[in-house]
């Protein structure tokens, strides 16, 4: 008697199983990879929104003031963004300055991610110096400001 050439059944559903299990194992890590790109990119989306608003509020020479701005930046981001008066934060790091030409103001600014149910947001903070003169003031006497800073006599 000879014996056929060849895979028995069982021989056949283990190699099958063996390369189902190694088929989706490769398809979960593409998914999971695939995920992983689009939250980074989420996130550098955000960040980039953030410093945009933060860039326009400090750019914003009208905002002297406390403030509070929001609104819709594309479909899958909205923002809020506050303007107040920058407290210190301990009493032992007050300088002795009596009068200053200028005062600080406290920005924040929040992302909010729309389609997130757990609310998730991009937070940036920072500091703005506005100065006490009005800008019309400092940009019509420009002689002034020159002479002030460089000790000329009267002209």
């Amino acid at each position: 008697m000879s014996r056929n050439r060849g895979f028995t059944l069982l021989e056949v559903v283990v190699a099958l199983a063996i390369m189902g299990i190694g088929v989706a194992t490769a398809l979960s890590i593409f998914s999971g990879s695939l995920k992983n790109l689009r939250r980074i990119d989420l996130a550098h989306r955000a960040m980039s929104h953030a410093e945009n608003v933060m860039n326009e509020i400090l750019t914003d020479e009208s905002i002297r003031e406390p403030r509070e701005f929001s609104g819709d930046l594309d479909e899958d981001f909205n923002y809020t963004a506050s303007v107040s008066f920058w407290e210190e934060p301990t009493e032992g790091l007050a300088l002795d300055i009596t009068e200053s030409p200028a005062y600080v103001l406290g920005v924040k600014v929040e992302i909010h991610f729309k389609n997130d149910r757990n609310g998730k947001l991009y937070r940036a903070v920072c500091l703005k110096t506005v100065s006490r003169q009005s800008p019309q003031d400092y940009m019509t006497a420009p002689n002034e400001a020159i002479r002030r800073l460089f000790g000329g006599g009267n002209p």
